[in-house]
């Protein structure tokens, strides 16, 4: 009873409301009260020399340390798994929208959520862009009279570097420019941690049926969603590719809709023979490049959480998906490259990279010049309200040593400002206390004057 009655007076607040010069208090709830969103409007021109062209499919080498402005709806329907890495939880938040004082107090990104969110162009993608657009039209040439080597000059690309530089960044700029150019058959992974974690369905599968162990995990639930998504987000591209369903030259859309039509039971036990079908005719087709990006690979080359029946730790090579999505330099596709970003924090930070010819690209943290693009884009289209300068900059590269999700966060906060009397209940209201805020039940104090009023 307690507890209930601490939630109930946490709910309430007082607001002090001042009509005709005559001061009246009045309690109100927070679920009672919905402030309209109102999104901040700023011109186009002042950024104009900031940002690059919105559409990834024409950015060049040349682009690199500017912003390109991101469009929600657009990545929700171009990903519908989600995209890599924090900046998930930086574009959309976390599902459950909860006012502010029922928040956890590291949910920081729900307070930092963007009108006009904006990434850096790194020199890395710019790069990986480079290389799979030459590997794209190379291939073509070779693969054009039916013949072609047995595979490309090189398996592909692995992303390596301290936590929170931005390697999840920029496997989802390149997995974004590949879905923009309409050329790239994209299979996206975004959280392959998952396939090893432990968690949700699975069914077992034995090496010798006469000891039984329990060494082969199977996961059809996640098959069946890694099929919906690849249609998804390739429909019209595999519509030429057919494989064999129960005796029948059919596209892979139609029989991937025709196992999903199919009742539990039936769905599970045929999903994993359709996903090795669909995955055997992308490794041997040659009329479109793969593109296999695999966020968290790592974790795909390790012990994972799942358990033999003897109760030891199952290999993650012994999880049918995992072991699929995790090959690197025997992938096995003819015209297809595997871009992988590995995880350098939680349970499998320390698992080591696929092997591979030649080192990682090394993904370094934001530089100087960098932070002040950044900064001053997001102050122009003011989700941002400390003015830019060389202090400010200096003590962002000495805080965050450049580290781009570092760098977000402090500006999440504005934390900067302590001790520079430019914090909500002097001057302004930063992120925490907008109009309305981010919740439609957020009740700001009303004697904090709003930034247009100043």
């Amino acid at each position: 009873a307690a507890v209930v009655q601490g939630w109930r007076w946490m709910g309430q607040k007082k607001v002090v409301k001042k009509q005709k010069g005559e001061d009246a208090e009045e309690e109100t709830s927070f679920s009672s009260v919905k402030k309209e969103r109102v999104k901040r409007e700023f011109d186009m021109a002042d950024i104009q020399e900031l940002i690059a062209d919105g559409n990834p499919a024409m950015h060049r080498p040349s682009d690199a340390g500017k912003v390109y402005m991101l469009d929600k709806a657009e990545l929700k329907e171009l990903f519908p798994a989600g995209i890599a890495g924090a900046w998930h939880l930086l574009l959309f938040g976390t599902r459950s929208r909860l006012p502010q004082q029922y928040r956890r107090m590291d949910d920081w990104w729900n307070v930092a959520l963007k009108d006009t969110p904006g990434m850096i162009i790194r020199k890395e993608a710019s790069h990986l862009m480079s290389a799979l657009h030459c590997l794209a039209r190379d291939s073509a040439k070779a693969f054009s009279d039916g013949g072609g080597p047995e595979k490309l000059p090189t398996p592909g690309f692995l992303l390596d570097g301290a936590p929170g530089t931005g390697k999840s960044a920029v496997l989802n700029h390149v997995a974004h420019w590949a879905m923009k150019t309409g050329e790239w058959i994209v299979v996206w992974v975004p959280h392959a941690s998952t396939l090893v974690a432990g968690g949700g369905m699975f069914a077992r599968e034995h090496i010798d049926k006469e000891e039984v162990l329990g060494e082969i995990i199977l996961q059809p639930a996640y098959a069946v969603k890694l099929l919906t998504e690849i249609v998804q987000m390739n429909g019209d591209r595999l519509s030429s590719l057919m494989i064999e369903d129960e005796g029948e030259q059919v596209s892979i859309p139609a029989a991937v809709e025709a196992l999903s039509a199919q009742l539990l039971v039936q769905r599970e036990a045929k999903a994993h023979t359709i996903l090795d079908k669909v995955f055997a005719t992308l490794k041997s087709q040659t009329k479109y490049p793969v593109l296999v990006a695999v966020d968290e690979i790592n974790a795909l080359h390790g012990m994972s959480m799942y358990r033999d029946l003897n109760f030891k730790h199952v290999h993650a090579h012994n999880v049918k998906m995992a072991k699929l999505l995790g090959a690197f330099r025997d992938h096995g596709y003819r015209r297809g490259v595997v871009v992988g970003a590995a995880t350098r924090q939680g349970k499998f930070c320390h698992m080591k990279l696929p092997a591979q010819g030649s080192k990682p690209i090394h993904v370094r943290g934001f530089d100087i010049d960098e932070i002040e693009t950044y900064l001053e884009y997001m102050y122009r289209v003011k989700d941002f309200f400390t003015p830019v300068s060389k202090e400010l900059l200096e003590y962002l590269v000495f805080c965050t040593a450049g580290r781009p999700l570092d760098v977000e966060k402090a500006c999440s906060h504005e934390i900067f400002n302590l001790g520079m009397r430019v914090m909500p209940k002097h001057y302004r209201k930063t992120q925490y206390y907008k109009d309305g805020g981010f919740d439609e039940g957020l009740i700001t104090d009303p004697a904090i004057k709003d930034l247009d009023e100043l």
